[in-house]
């Protein structure tokens, strides 16, 4: 990842700063936010590595005072952004970015909740531990957070935490620091409130960037709240579980599964119990073994689909090894081609015994052939997918690359000059 800062023509390190204010009818807390941002500005250029700070207002199509407020003369140096219609917080942060260049980009909400001098440690820790972004983390014994929300924001996190292994605390914070060379990895970001679980999400579950977190003094916002419990909830549960399958397929695949094979294990006992054949049986069963199988499929190819696209985990892991191992393309293909080729085998040596097998065995019989062939389909196409995936990759760096090694020649060294004497 490019972390180099550019030089003014004095050959002087120059690193700027934008924060960005996304507002949405805040006419009570806009001016006040603002005077604090400006007044931020001293204390980050002193305390900070940073030589130029820019703050950018965007007016998410309010329909009060807020644009008439953000307009007076002491905000002359505010960079402001106006849409004509609400278009949503994600979107209003995602312009603010557009609008001011800076090496490094935050935003922080404009309902007075939290402290724009707090940019200070934000971006001391982002640049100490080499970050690629920074969280100010709301939740803390002083935080004036109500206690629904605090109670949905500490679930919500959790559950990150649970799937993507990591200690996030406060994944739906609204004032954060990042580097601006590692949105290319964080983008396409959602335009609405989920914005932040979505920026959380990306940050903690992708191998490529590193996410910190610092606790941070949190105020009773000034106004009304824009979220809606219930409905923005629902979103970012959604986001959470949808950011999961992206970048941990293989994982999310099992769980589901699992979750078909124990509701279609209660189906099929209670058949048993109440004392359905095997003609039915068999079917049912093998439909879900399929089902099953096709789900461990679908996450293995978005695995091999993040692993040659994104690239692996900074540690490789002895379990992922030997999964690259089991899914090489080539091997994979034969084994499913082998496998579909002897499952055919085993159907036509069932019709020819169709008159000495009983009725059940040949159900049972005929259920474990195609759940084989299933699974030697689901092979033989995960290895042509997985080829096809590398080769479109390799397509794509040589396209981007004027300097591209062909995989054959990678890491082999190179002596001489190449000028003939």
């Amino acid at each position: 990842m490019d972390r180099c800062v550019p030089e003014d023509k004095n050959n002087r390190p120059v690193l700027r700063y934008v924060l960005v204010v996304p507002a949405l009818n805040e006419e009570q807390a806009i001016v006040d936010m603002l005077r604090r941002a400006q007044a931020a500005r001293a204390q980050v250029l002193a305390q900070t590595s940073v030589t130029e700070m820019t703050i950018v207002v965007v007016n998410d199509g309010s329909t009060d005072r807020t644009q008439e407020l953000i307009d007076q003369p002491e905000f002359e140096d505010v960079v402001k952004v106006r849409f004509a219609e609400n278009r949503g917080y994600g979107a209003a942060i995602k312009a603010g970015f557009a609008a001011a260049p800076g090496e490094l980009v935050g935003f922080i909400d404009a309902d007075g909740t939290c402290d724009p001098e707090f940019s200070v440690q934000l971006i001391n820790r982002l640049l100490d531990c080499d970050a690629d972004m920074v969280l100010a983390s709301r939740l803390n014994p002083d935080s004036r957070m109500p206690w629904l929300r605090r109670v949905g924001n500490r679930l919500f996190s959790r559950l990150l935490n649970l799937l993507a292994g990591t200690a996030v605390v406060d994944m739906a914070s609204g004032f954060r620091v990042l580097r601006r060379a590692s949105l290319r990895w964080m983008y396409p970001l959602p335009d609405g409130l989920h914005f932040t679980p979505a920026l959380s999400c990306v940050g903690v579950l992708d191998p490529r960037l590193v996410t910190d977190e610092l606790p941070m003094p949190y105020h009773e916002r000034i106004g009304q709240s824009k979220l809606s419990v219930v409905w923005d909830g629902f979103r970012f549960l959604l986001t959470i579980l949808f950011s999961f399958c992206c970048y941990s397929p293989v994982k999310s695949a099992l769980a589901a599964s699992v979750g078909v094979a124990a509701l279609g294990g209660l189906l099929v006992g209670s058949l048993v119990w109440s004392g359905s054949s095997a003609t039915v049986l068999a079917p049912l069963a093998s439909t879900l073994a399929v089902l099953c199988v096709l789900l461990v499929w679908a996450g293995l190819v978005g695995h091999q689909l993040n692993y040659l696209l994104i690239g692996p985990r900074r540690v490789l892991r002895p379990s992922e090894r030997l999964l690259q191992k089991l899914l090489h393309e080539r091997g994979l293909a034969a084994t499913g081609a082998a496998t579909m080729v002897l499952g055919g085998l085993g159907f036509a040596a069932l019709g020819l015994h169709t008159g000495t097998t009983s009725a059940a065995a040949s159900a049972w019989l005929s259920g474990g052939l195609t759940l084989a062939m299933a699974a030697g389909m689901a092979a033989l196409t995960c290895g042509v997918t997985s080829r096809v995936i590398w080769a479109v990759n390799e397509k794509q760096k040589a396209g981007a690359s004027a300097e591209y090694e062909p995989p054959g020649v990678r890491g082999v060294l190179k002596t001489g000059t190449g000028v003939g004497s």
